[in-house]
């Protein structure tokens, strides 16, 4: 059953992650490729492994604390629940893989802004095409299929096993989608 307040709730923190995660952090990694501090930093002492990880720290933790914030406004008590801190964790890692991502293949800020709409409106029509067709398992692989659901459970105090289900899966998509994303900024991140 969907909560009506919970639901505007989820939409609000899941919208903050993305924004953090999947638009602020292309778009700002193209500006310093094109503006070269992003060569700077490349020829700088620091590894690239380091440069990435204080990217994968930075923005996260950004998004984590706006979506944290909205969901305190909404229902402070939130803050107490370790499901809603593993969600809020699988899904900000799960979008900052897709975000690096589309930062690592974006050559221009234009093309990363647009690789983050076009991401959005390609999971969002296959998620409507798998529910509306009832097409059960391709819909599984997307991150955008099971955060809200769990952010969803978390908001609304209705946990069950199931989201226990959609927890773990969106932290293997997480993973999944971290480990993509470093290996593809470190092949063509630099250039």
């Amino acid at each position: 059953v969907l909560d009506f307040r919970a639901a505007i709730a989820t939409g609000m923190v899941v919208f903050a992650l993305y924004y953090a995660c999947v638009y602020l952090l292309p778009n700002l990694n193209c500006e310093e490729r094109e503006r070269g501090v992003l060569l700077a930093q490349a020829l700088s002492p620091a590894s690239p492994t380091e440069l990435l990880v204080a990217k994968f720290v930075f923005y996260p933790a950004l998004g984590l604390g706006l979506a944290a914030t909205i969901a305190a406004i909404y229902k402070p008590d939130v803050l107490s629940s370790l499901f809603f801190w593993l969600a809020l964790l699988a899904v900000g890692g799960g979008f900052l893989g897709i975000g690096m991502t589309i930062a690592a293949w974006a050559r221009t800020q234009r093309a990363a802004f647009l690789g983050g709409m076009c991401y959005l409106l390609s999971v969002s029509m296959l998620l409507m095409i798998c529910s509306i067709n009832g097409i059960p398992f391709l819909s599984y692989v997307a991150v955008e299929f099971h955060g809200p659901r769990i952010l969803h459970a978390a908001l609304s105090g209705a946990v069950e096993t199931t989201h226990w289900r959609h927890l773990l899966a969106a932290m293997v998509l997480a993973v999944v989608w971290m480990c993509a994303a470093g290996w593809v900024f470190k092949r063509r991140g630099w250039q």
